[in-house]
């Protein structure tokens, strides 16, 4: 979007996108938006739910996930929400964003076209350049506390062995999980817990127990001050944790 139109971020990378409680302040500030931009998929169900359909709000809405279509991956809970991990998804969702824009701004719709075409190029070399680092490190595979990666491991052809807490929505972890995940990671051979950064205390807590050294996977951005940075990230915790 360049300098044609502010951008304000309702969810600092700190907050959990699913539960998040927008403030007065934010209810009123989207009211005066020209657009809206929500991921989808569960994830931020608030932002209709809370803020625009309560306050009778006219702001219009995009939903990226909806332009996706069949490249979401269904889950027993709903269709996984974090396909921003998988650059290619990304790379999707722009002819939606860019048509959503040039409905609010109809003079920038060049513009906007023309600057979603050089970004779908980089994100095809972000792609590629995180194939790269994961080159000859595929097996046998990852552990992880939470698994918000799908799409990270669908895309890179990384095999997930197991999954200690496979419900998102669950704070609990069972002593059968993680005597499965001892078991896994024994006969294996792996070394390394995958933990979202949201989940660190936790996480840690059961990569302690279990004798694994957890490798922390900055999902939202917490150390990250762009998207590539944030995809180079997880592709180093990932090239950490596999042999």
């Amino acid at each position: 979007m360049g300098d044609r139109v502010g951008v304000s971020v309702l969810v600092p990378p700190s907050a959990n996108p699913h539960v998040f409680d927008p403030s007065p302040s934010q209810v009123q500030a989207v009211a005066g938006a020209r657009l809206v931009v929500a991921n989808g998929a569960r994830l931020d169900d608030w932002i209709l739910e809370k803020v625009v359909r309560p306050n009778s709000l006219k702001t219009p809405v995009v939903v990226l996930a909806e332009a996706l279509g069949s490249g979401l991956i269904k889950t027993p809970t709903g269709p996984d929400p974090h396909f921003w991990l998988d650059p290619l998804l990304m790379a999707k969702a722009l002819p939606p964003l860019v048509e959503a824009l040039s409905q609010a701004d109809p003079a920038g719709g060049a513009v906007y076209r023309a600057r979603a075409a050089r970004l779908e190029a980089e994100l095809a070399r972000l792609d590629r350049e995180v194939a790269g680092l994961l080159q000859g490190r595929k097996g046998p595979g990852v552990i992880t506390f939470r698994n918000p990666l799908r799409y990270f491991t669908s895309r890179y052809g990384v095999k997930v062995l197991y999954n200690i807490v496979p419900n998102p929505d669950s704070p609990d972890i069972s002593a059968r999980a993680v005597a499965e995940a001892q078991r896994v990671a024994r006969e294996a051979g792996v070394r390394h817990l995958l933990i979202p950064l949201a989940a660190k205390e936790q996480g840690v807590a059961v990569a302690r127990n279990l004798g694994l050294e957890p490798v922390l996977v900055d999902v939202l951005g917490e150390g990250a001050g762009d998207y590539p940075t944030l995809l180079r990230k997880v592709a180093e915790a990932f090239a950490r944790s596999l042999p």
